[in-house]
């Protein structure tokens, strides 16, 4: 392959790579396309030597094919595999982890696709507070590729909405505080903006990790300084506090639904004002009750959602739940692969992001790095995000870029 030829597929790489990072807080099916052209110009060009050689020093990538190889193993095991295609649709999107990882060094790349996610967050965030104080109407109004799904807070779902406008936190604040730039006072808008929009929209997952970075930047700063310690942590409450008073869904949604929850030992009062079991309290616990019985290998890919109809009268006698229907995943990642591929594929699953930690503590900036895998760790006790494709993608992209950015 020519130099020149070469060169080409370089720069169409670099204006995929940005694109990326506008596509995926609005489109699936861009990101998809996406993902493939990269892919396919990552095979075109070559250079597997030194891709290789980049792939075998990054040690938790060894884990993730032995999680992806136990998959595929788990077909041989347990009594019916159902979704193994749903699972295994979901797996071979972490190949793209590689794929990044061995091709996405180049630092204007990498600064220019930060950019671009920061500021397409920026305007979902700004599209979805208009929505919700009734400005603009809902985009489906205007586009015909949006849905008209009422969950849909700008482009999105709002439970991914949020989570991703969390995560673009990470970089923003990273910025604000390490990086030497003429737009700070920008920089703390944008954060201000995704705050608004985090705490208008439904989703507890993006507002509790919004709040422990909140909490993980105040203490690491202030640790030292106990007054301004103790006055940040309790100005921050205060921030909650009107929250809870000016926002009805953060208030009902996400604070009064959770205590009495956690009150009600899973219980939730419906609106007849019937008592009913929480569904995601249903999946927990039914994982729980089958794991003890199978910890070692489990039951098998693609086993949890026809295993969970099978047995839930059996295991739950009462027939009082909320919204019970058939479900794939039991929304906690550790749960779900413990259930289907047991204890070793949960050591599997943990070694991951163990290693990626160890990994981001070796360089500059490590305390600010860290936190994206940290925050994504605790996400996964909320739903299978490592299995779902808005937050597989978001992740394997943002993690590339906190892996390879170079401080100068």
């Amino acid at each position: 392959m020519t130099i020149n030829t070469l060169e080409i597929i370089e720069k169409i790489k670099h204006y995929l790579l940005i694109l990326l990072g506008v596509f995926i807080p609005t489109s699936i099916g861009f990101t998809n396309v996406t993902i493939a052209l990269i892919s396919m110009l990552w095979i075109i060009e070559g250079n597997y030597k030194i891709k290789w050689e980049k792939i075998k020093k990054t040690k938790w990538l060894a884990p993730m094919f032995m999680l992806i190889a136990l998959y595929v193993l788990g077909m041989f095991w347990g009594e019916t595999h159902v979704n193994a295609r749903f699972q295994f649709q979901r797996l071979s999107l972490l190949l793209f982890f590689p794929v990044l990882i061995s091709t996405f060094n180049n630092q204007n790349t990498i600064r220019y696709s930060a950019i671009a996610f920061l500021i397409t967050n920026l305007i979902a965030a700004i599209i979805a507070i208009l929505i919700n104080i009734g400005i603009i109407p809902h985009l489906s109004e205007y586009l015909s590729f949006i849905s008209k799904d009422k969950h849909v807070a700008a482009f999105i779902k709002y439970n991914y909405h949020n989570v991703l406008l969390s995560f673009a936190s990470i970089i923003a604040l990273y910025v604000l505080f390490k990086i030497k730039t003429k737009y700070r006072k920008l920089l703390f808008f944008i954060i201000i903006v995704y705050a608004i929009s985090i705490f208008t929209e439904r989703g507890r997952a993006g507002q509790v990790i919004f709040n422990l970075i909140c909490v993980f930047y105040i203490v690491y700063y202030n640790y030292k300084k106990l007054f301004r310690l103790v006055f940040l942590l309790s100005f921050l409450v205060f921030c909650q506090y009107l929250t809870y008073n000016n926002s009805e869904v953060y208030k009902k949604k996400s604070i009064e639904r959770t205590f009495n929850i956690i009150k009600n030992k899973g219980y939730i009062n419906s609106k007849k004002g019937e008592k009913k079991l929480d569904s995601r309290f249903v999946w927990s616990k039914y994982c729980l009750v089958k794991i003890k019985e199978k910890p070692l290998l489990g039951y098998g890919t693609g086993s949890f959602g026809t295993l969970l109809i099978k047995d839930y009268d059996e295991i739950f006698k009462e027939k009082s739940y909320e919204k019970f229907l058939p479900h794939m995943t039991p929304h906690n990642q550790y749960l779900y692969v413990w259930f289907e591929l047991g204890f070793f594929g949960i050591i599997l699953l943990l070694s991951i992001f163990t290693l990626q930690i160890k990994e981001l503590l070796k360089k500059q900036d490590s305390f600010y790095r860290v936190l994206l895998p940290i925050s994504f760790m605790m996400l996964l006790l909320v739903d299978s995000y490592f299995f779902i494709f808005i937050g597989t993608i978001t992740y394997i992209y943002l993690y590339t870029i906190f892996r390879n950015y170079q401080t100068s």
